[in-house]
């Protein structure tokens, strides 16, 4: 069941009180940072929780957040014109690794780099496709057990710009050597969006977390509660948005599993990226309940 659905190319920004606690260690009786729930790189100011994150979280978190924003994301962001902070470091150049494959896609040789204007290289996106998360009980593959690397790259701009280079070498088959994911980076950072945004819709109080160790550098099983999940949201798809969040239920008939918060996530779904879907924890409440009375 669809509990909360937030889209932000849709939906006005939203400041929303402190719950007078960190959301991630439960401190109190300090100095609290506004969080935001969608990170600023994607959302803006999409939906703000002001004092809700104490300093010592803060930096843990935003040691592998930026790492995702700045280095995995950064050129596509520059691209996609997505918020920043300071436009002036904002890329203007796409740096492109040119290498030789054979038939199996296998690299040859290293053919040096093209440095290509923001607005003339192809769109490039660089995420982490994850089997669902292992608590759900869905039966997995031991081979695809931790996912593979997901990427879109924009054909109508790269074919000629790799035709043109396998002419200028003389060689059959040329392609980009993309930069790898950092697995556990990416996915803490859909771990500490999701328990964000329901710590921001239900309050801290109202669910048991199952995701602070993740998002605080404690555990690395990200595994169990966090993977890629299709069908299980209205918003999946290609329906222009930019950034998609929904909150839900998982249905009792997965017996233990049943009755958990989940939220389901997609970046830039037009370009097929993967349905993320993140398992965040117990519910204390009655959340239909809680989402009736708001209405």
């Amino acid at each position: 069941m669809i509990l909360r659905e937030h889209d932000i190319d849709n939906t006005p920004a939203r400041r929303l009180p402190s719950p007078g606690t960190c959301i991630y260690c439960g401190a109190t009786g300090e100095a609290l940072n506004e969080e935001h729930v969608i990170p600023y790189a994607i959302g803006k100011n999409a939906t703000i929780l002001e004092g809700a994150c104490c300093d010592e979280c803060q930096k843990v978190i935003q040691r592998y957040e930026q790492e995702v924003l700045k280095k995995q994301l950064g050129v596509f962001r520059a691209m996609v014109e997505a918020p920043t902070r300071n436009k002036r470091d904002r890329a203007k150049f796409i740096i492109l690794p040119l290498v030789e494959h054979d038939d199996a896609g296998r690299v040859v040789r290293d053919l040096g780099d093209r440095e290509i204007p923001i607005d003339n290289g192809p769109l490039i996106l660089n995420l982490w496709q994850s089997p669902p998360p292992r608590i759900l009980g869905e039966r997995i593959e031991l081979a695809d057990a931790e996912g593979r690397p997901w990427r879109y790259v924009e054909a109508s701009r790269a074919d000629p710009i790799l035709k043109a280079a396998a002419a200028e070498f003389g060689v059959d088959q040329v392609g980009f050597k993309l930069p790898e994911v950092n697995r556990l980076h990416y996915l803490r950072v859909l771990a500490k969006t999701a328990h964000a945004f329901v710590a921001a819709e239900l309050g801290p109080d109202a669910f048991r977390p199952f995701l602070t160790d993740l998002i605080l550098n404690r555990s690395d099983d990200v595994g169990e509660f966090v993977g890629d999940m299709a069908g299980v949201a209205s918003l999946e798809g290609a329906t222009g948005h930019s950034f998609k969040i929904t909150m839900g239920e998982t249905p009792a008939s997965l017996g233990p599993a049943g009755g958990l918060i989940v939220v389901f996530m997609q970046f830039w779904a037009d370009l097929g990226s993967p349905p993320h879907l993140v398992v965040v924890g117990r519910p204390l409440i009655d959340m239909q309940a809680h989402f009736q009375d708001r209405t």
